[in-house]
This record gives structure tokens, C-alpha cells and sequence, in this order.
């Protein structure tokens, strides 16, 4: 789960690559990633995000440390997540 006030520290990478930098955005990416990098993960995550948060949940622990943790690096690596947005295209 990541709140506005967590959205909000990286917001000006989401937004030099006029992607959005809310919840929706953040789901899209993590879509993305769980498409791209862990499809076999595909059925076992579920996001119920709204523009204020991000949300994904799973019955599968692992699945979801897999994705937080890839979500994790990318938060606190800047150039990463500008990467992983391009190659993303979120909406």
C-alpha cells in the first residue's frame, strides 16, 4: 500500500515522464511489472487502487513480498523507476 503522502516523494519522476503519480499510476506500473517480470504471478495479485492509494493484495504472501519488493527498489531508486515508467507506458 503506498498513500499520498508516500506517492508524493517520488511524484516529480511520474510526472517528468508525464505519467500519472497516483494510485492509478502505481497500479499501472505494478501491472506492468507483474506482466513483464513475473507473469506466473498474473492470477495471484489483485489491485484495488483509487487516485489517493495504491493498493495490491494477494492470498499468496510471496507473490506479494516478490512484487513489494521490486515496487521497493524502484521507489528508492530514482533512475530505476524512471526506467521501469518508460518502459511501462502507464496510463
Amino acid at each position: 500500500m503506498l498513500f499520498d503522502g508516500d506517492m508524493e516523494d517520488v511524484e516529480d519522476v511520474f510526472d517528468g515522464l508525464d505519467a500519472e503519480s497516483n494510485g492509478h499510476g502505481w497500479q499501472s506500473l505494478a501491472q506492468w511489472l507483474v506482466h513483464a517480470e513475473m507473469p506466473g504471478l498474473a492470477d495471484e495479485i489483485w489491485f484495488s487502487s483509487e487516485s489517493g492509494t495504491f493498493v495490491a493484495g494477494s492470498s499468496d504472501p510471496a507473490a506479494l513480498r516478490r512484487l513489494g519488493g521490486r515496487l521497493h527498489a524502484a521507489f528508492h531508486d530514482r533512475a530505476l523507476l524512471s526506467r521501469l515508467i518508460t518502459e511501462a507506458e502507464p496510463d
